[in-house]
């Protein structure tokens, strides 16, 4: 297994070819009136040709980060589902967080994200040392706790709720939300 964290914000899909943006949330629903980050920023993600598929994580539910700062209107990218036009269903997760890896020059925000740009973040992955970083992530009010996946996982096509549950697993500290 390798770990993400588990950000507090709205699950989102970012579509894009460099010109047109279209963010959703995990309702499918169009971020319009309340969108806190510049389209013109989404667009300028893109890579490749045609159309790009990011999914992440869109910070606006006021959360502070590891410095105690306010930290919305930011989107943090956790996986890449199309890359010039064309789905990656049937890549394995480690090929995509390659790829991902590779499109952007990024710099450290804190341990658990990297910066892209001014609003745009993507996650770092771990493959160990599990343990230490929950310890450490759980203190951060931002983070919602750790996501562990399966490095070799291939991505299924995403027409079902249940697709790609099989090789993840959430791992959310205690809150008043969530009990243990």
């Amino acid at each position: 297994m390798v770990g993400q964290a588990k950000l507090n914000g709205s699950c989102s899909v970012l579509f894009t070819n460099g010109k047109q943006v279209f963010f959703y949330n995990r309702h499918k629903e169009q971020f319009k009136n309340k969108l806190l980050i510049d389209k013109e920023e989404l667009a300028r993600l893109h890579r490749g040709e045609g159309w790009m598929v990011l999914t992440g994580e869109y910070m606006n539910k006021s959360q502070r980060d590891i410095n105690n700062n306010l930290f919305n209107g930011k989107f943090v990218i956790w996986d890449i589902l199309v890359f010039n036009g064309l789905q990656l269903v049937g890549m394995d997760l480690d090929t995509r967080l390659n790829l991902l890896a590779n499109m952007y020059d990024t710099t450290s925000y804190d341990p658990y994200i990297r910066r892209i740009s001014a609003n745009c973040f993507v996650v770092e992955t771990f493959p160990d040392n599990f343990k230490i970083l929950w310890e450490n992530i759980v203190t951060i009010e931002m983070y919602e706790g750790w996501v562990l996946k399966r490095p070799n996982a291939k991505l299924e096509d995403g027409n079902r709720v249940a697709n790609n549950v099989h090789w993840q697993l959430k791992c959310r500290k205690e809150t008043k939300n969530y009990g243990y």
